[in-house]
């Protein structure tokens, strides 16, 4: 789980980014995407900053991690699994002639002081969940997500890091045009999902807590906003 340093670093940089050993990989609309080679690695991790002005966290924060309903709208996911001990299991499709990949991964999300929301996941191993024929595991995995309300609590700040080994020889081309595409791509849906999820609500005349993965209260935890 994150930690107050790393709470407040993230939201620092949703201030003044720290990006002097990353490169601008690409840019959309309110968000930047940046990446950097991995030590030892021919691969990259990625970091992404920037917001939704119409978007509060908690709608961004239900779209994220309502597995159910990110499987209405998330065409590369396959299926999930909930485990034990916060673990999960995830199942994503890819291209054609590639095999789908799977993940076993501890998820955890903090409710922070002043509104901010913290997501941390990693791979893990798990005894009940071992490999599959024609799938791949991905067992070097992690993500990294701050959300944090703007100042006039009509949207969220996002600070996202991320980064997986998807293995196979998977040409470099293929990877770089996935992350290109797929990022803005995987940005618009959450947006939309999130502001379906508040119309609904507005429309139903109510207000509701986030569903999807329980949420692990950190409130004790101050953060520098």
């Amino acid at each position: 789980m994150f930690t107050e340093a790393q709470v407040n670093a993230a939201l620092a940089e949703l201030k003044r980014p720290d990006v002097a050993s990353w490169e601008l990989f690409t840019e959309v609309p309110n968000f930047k995407v940046y990446r950097r080679a991995v030590a030892d690695s021919a691969l990259k991790e990625y970091k992404v900053l920037g917001s939704f002005p119409d978007l509060p966290g908690r709608y961004l924060l239900q779209a994220y991690t309502d597995l159910d309903l990110r499987k209405t709208w998330d065409r590369n996911m396959h299926s999930w699994q909930r485990l034990d001990d916060h673990r999960l299991h995830f199942t994503s499709k890819f291209p054609w002639p590639l095999s789908p990949r799977d993940y076993v991964y501890e998820l955890h999300i903090q409710e922070m002081e002043d509104g901010v929301f913290c997501i941390n996941g990693k791979s893990v191993e798990h005894d009940d969940m071992p490999e599959r024929p024609g799938t791949v595991r991905v067992d070097e995995y992690r993500q990294d997500v701050v959300i944090q309300p703007t100042e006039d609590n009509k949207g969220c700040n996002i600070w996202f890091g991320y980064f997986d080994n998807p293995k196979g020889n998977i040409p470099s081309s293929i990877i770089n045009w996935a992350a290109k595409t797929g990022v803005p791509s995987f940005l618009n849906s959450l947006r939309d999902v999130g502001l379906g999820l508040m119309k609904k609500e507005a429309e139903a005349g109510r207000s509701e807590k986030p569903q999807g993965i329980p949420v692990t209260v950190a409130s004790s935890i101050a953060v520098d906003c």
